[in-house]
């Protein structure tokens, strides 16, 4: 079965908060010099992930997870394990990147001219972000980075089906 995490970043994670959106996990990111306000309107459910003591400190009865590596990988690698999160929790390439939202199919026609012609004619299948109108397609990108997520849960690749590249 897999488990809802929903995460939190400050911003100086935010290479973090893509690597998670990657696994189809909702991180919302706080913006440069946050104040209290982001921090206090999340909902309480959400897990916080911090490098900074102070916040750690303030939110401490949230339990955030103080990150302490400074390879982005490394960071999503001690995610995985303080949480225990396994491959079945995941759900590949399903949120946009930037906006943190749920992607949604989209017509192949309505992306002609929005995406380099031999794209357009190599792929028939295309994913939107409904806030940013960023277009996703299977390409290389994905084969690299389940082969990571595979790497890190010791699993064999997916299909490819879900698999999306980004203009």
């Amino acid at each position: 079965m897999k488990r809802n995490f929903r995460f939190a970043t400050d911003a100086t994670l935010g290479k973090l908060a893509r690597h998670l959106r990657t696994a189809g996990f909702d991180t919302c990111c706080a913006p440069q010099g946050a104040q209290d306000d982001f921090w206090h309107t999340l909902d309480p459910k959400r897990i916080i992930l911090t490098r900074t003591r102070a916040l750690r400190l303030r939110y401490k009865d949230r339990n955030p997870v103080f990150i302490r590596e400074n390879d982005p990988w490394r960071q999503f690698l001690q995610v995985v394990r303080e949480l225990k999160i396994v491959a079945d929790d995941l759900r590949l390439f399903r949120r946009c990147l930037v906006c943190n939202r749920k992607l949604h199919d989209v017509d192949r026609q309505t992306v002609k001219g929005r995406v380099p012609d031999y794209v357009w004619q190599r792929h028939a299948r295309f994913r939107t972000c409904d806030r940013c109108r960023r277009l996703y397609w299977a390409g290389s990108h994905p084969g690299r980075m389940e082969k990571r997520m595979a790497a890190i849960f010791s699993t064999q690749p997916r299909k490819r089906s879900d698999d999306c590249e980004t203009t």
